[in-house]
């Protein structure tokens, strides 16, 4: 199935930019978690999710991928 990509104007892109860009200046900042929400609700703002599409996305991204479980059962393995 396609996803659809958003075209954001520059007014849209910027507050998302600015938050990133703040990440990206301090990744240990306690603010992190707070900005990486911020930048979750202007997104979800974007493609008009519905508060009941909003939260199957967060709950799937809680779920770890793939990928992530084959590096945990591969660092387990190693540290074995």
């Amino acid at each position: 199935e396609n996803i659809p990509i958003f075209a954001a104007k520059d007014n849209q892109k910027f507050p998302i930019t600015r938050r990133v860009q703040s990440i990206l200046a301090d990744p240990t900042s306690p603010d992190v978690p707070r900005l990486e929400a911020e930048i979750d609700e202007l997104i979800f703002d974007l493609y008009g999710l519905t508060a009941a599409e909003r939260e199957l996305v967060l709950a799937a991204r809680a779920e770890p991928c793939e990928d992530e479980i084959i590096e945990e059962n591969h660092a387990n393995a190693v540290s074995l």
